[in-house]
């Protein structure tokens, strides 16, 4: 079933909040498997208005945790 906004971005934030803890103990690589379960149920919960806002918080926050490779620009907040 399609979430709102408020509830994607809530479960966004908890997203960033924990990939933040684990890279802090033992580096978010070790956990990609939970990571991408994580935002694969984001995203299939993502009505297509909201896709984009979605898909550009899972990059930044992907990028801020060294997963993927970005550029020294930050993440603009949406």
């Amino acid at each position: 079933m399609p979430k709102t906004l408020t509830e994607l971005d809530k479960e966004l934030d908890a997203l960033a909040a924990t990939l933040s803890a684990l890279t802090e103990q033992e580096g978010p690589v070790s956990h990609i498997g939970k990571i991408t379960s994580i935002s694969d149920n984001i995203l299939e919960a993502t009505p297509p208005e909201h896709r984009d806002h979605v898909w550009s918080r899972l990059q930044c926050i992907q990028r801020d945790a060294g997963l993927i490779p970005g550029d020294d620009e930050p993440c603009a907040e949406a």
